[in-house]
C-alpha cells in the first residue's frame, strides 16, 4: 500500500522530458545521491490517479494559461490499494509552489466530493482546514470534477538533501468524462508522447549543484508543463494553448 504523509510545503519544481529509453541511464547516475521512495511496491513505481476540479468557465485552467502569478488548483488523489486518498490544493505565488494536502478515508472523500454541492450540504462541516478550504472553493466557484489523470510514477528522495524529491512519470493519460474518483478510468489519450517520461525535481530552496550537472550531462532541458492544463487543452481547445 502506498502511503504519503504531509500537509503543507513551500516548494520549487523543475520539469524535464526524458526519452523512455534513457530513463534507466539517468537513474543510474542518480543512485549515489538518492534512495527509492519506500512506499513504492517495486522499482516500477506505483499508479497515481487524480481528479481535478474546475468551474464551467475553466477558471483554474485560464489562470495558468494567462500566467497569473497567484493561482491554484484543486484535486483529489488516490493510490490503488490504499483505503484513503488525498484532498490537495496546489497554490503558486510567482515561482514558489505550495501544496496543502490532507488524507481522508475514501468513504469520506466519496461522500464529500462525488456529488453536486447541494448533495453534500447536509454533511457535517469539515474540521480539517484543507478540506474546509476545498469545500469553500467548490462553493465559491461552483467547481465540479472536470478532468481525470492517471500515470505511473517512480519516485526518489535525496540522501543528503531531505527536501529533495525526484519523480519519473510515464504513460500519462487523461479522461475528460470518467471523473468519478470512486471508479478510476483504465485507459485514455496521452498527455505527452508515451515514448517520453516527465522528470520532476522538487526542492525547498535551491537545486543541488550535482543535480544541475547531471541534467546538463544528459542534455536535459527544462520545460513548462502542467499535466492538467495540457489535458484540458487537448480535450477541449484543440491543443492550441499549451
Amino acid at each position: 500500500m502506498v502511503q504519503h504523509i504531509g500537509r503543507s510545503a513551500n516548494r520549487f519544481e523543475l520539469k524535464y522530458l526524458v526519452p523512455h529509453d534513457r530513463v534507466d541511464s539517468v537513474v543510474r547516475d542518480l543512485e549515489a545521491y538518492v534512495h527509492t521512495d519506500p512506499n513504492a511496491d517495486d522499482e516500477q513505481g506505483y499508479r497515481v490517479r487524480s481528479v481535478y476540479w474546475d468551474s464551467d468557465a475553466w477558471i483554474f485552467f485560464w489562470e495558468k494559461i494567462e500566467g497569473l502569478k497567484q493561482r491554484r488548483k484543486l484535486r483529489v488523489r488516490v493510490y490503488p490499494g490504499a483505503d484513503y486518498g488525498f484532498v490537495e490544493i496546489k497554490a503558486r505565488a510567482d515561482r514558489t509552489l505550495q501544496k496543502r494536502r490532507t488524507n481522508l478515508p475514501l468513504e469520506e472523500i466519496h461522500a464529500r466530493f462525488r456529488g453536486l454541492p447541494e448533495e453534500t450540504d447536509a454533511i457535517d462541516p469539515p474540521a480539517d482546514p484543507v478540506v474546509s478550504e476545498a469545500m469553500y472553493l467548490r462553493q465559491r466557484y461552483l467547481l465540479r470534477p472536470r478532468m481525470a489523470i492517471s500515470y505511473w510514477r517512480r519516485a526518489f528522495y535525496g540522501n543528503y538533501e531531505p527536501d529533495l524529491r525526484i519523480t519519473f512519470d510515464r504513460r500519462i493519460q487523461y479522461h475528460p468524462r470518467e471523473v468519478d474518483i470512486a471508479r478510476p478510468f483504465e485507459s485514455g489519450p496521452y498527455v505527452v508522447d508515451p515514448r517520453l517520461v516527465v522528470m520532476e525535481i522538487k526542492f525547498n530552496e535551491r537545486a543541488p549543484l550535482w543535480l544541475c550537472k547531471l541534467a546538463s550531462r544528459h542534455g536535459l532541458q527544462i520545460i513548462r508543463l502542467s499535466k492538467y492544463c495540457t489535458a484540458v487543452d487537448r480535450a477541449y481547445f484543440g491543443n492550441r494553448l499549451t
